[in-house]
């Protein structure tokens, strides 16, 4: 892993988010009759479509900027700005559901 690039690594988060984006408890849907599997389903397709948001945020800035990536200055706004809109997108996915 020390020397897989930046989408390497960023597959390896969004794959498994991927399978998690097509609703693995959907056949819960049908043995429960409760809002829960709703709310998941809300709540790992915002969170994959977020994900995803934010790996093209940090590729196409980690393209302009070649030198070192640090948390504070490279990551933080990014997640910062993402981080609203997974809170504002599972809020309101929920409150539909």
């Amino acid at each position: 892993m020390r020397d897989w690039g930046i989408e390497q690594k960023w597959m390896s988060i969004l794959l498994p988010l991927l399978l998690l984006y097509n609703d693995p408890f959907f056949p819960l849907s049908f043995l429960v009759n409760s809002w829960f599997p709703g709310m998941l389903d809300d709540f790992f397709q915002s969170l994959f479509l977020c994900a995803l948001l934010l790996f093209w945020l940090c590729v196409y800035h980690g393209i302009r900027v070649q030198g070192e990536r640090k948390c504070l200055t490279f990551y933080f706004p990014k997640l910062f700005i993402v981080g609203l809109l997974w809170l504002a997108s599972v809020t309101l996915g929920i409150w539909q559901t």
